[in-house]
């Protein structure tokens, strides 16, 4: 999947769901620590953010961060699903250290 693509699809599955919840685009980026331009441009598949990041805004929306990436790349390989979740769970814990 090219970058842009993968860009695109992860800012609009934060989109969705904020939208979802109703939140409005100051709101999660207040609540994500980020700017809300750059929650904007992230939305759009303009940017992209570090796992910091996706962190924070899936902390923000009340999911775990792996509920932000596109589906097709988790499901379709368990293995690397498996891996994927042990690395997530590794920066948590890296995170929290910060």
């Amino acid at each position: 999947m090219k970058d842009n693509l993968l860009a695109q699809r992860i800012g609009g599955t934060i989109r969705t769901l904020r939208q979802a919840q109703k939140k409005s685009l100051e709101e999660t980026a207040f609540e994500a620590n980020i700017s809300y331009f750059y929650l904007s441009q992230i939305e759009h598949g303009q940017r992209n953010m570090t796992i910091k990041t996706l962190y924070q805004i899936a902390s923000a929306l009340g999911v775990k961060p792996f509920s932000l990436l596109p589906e097709s790349r988790i499901s379709n390989e368990p293995q690397k699903k498996t891996n994927i979740l042990k690395t997530l769970k590794q920066l948590t814990a890296q995170i929290k250290e910060l």
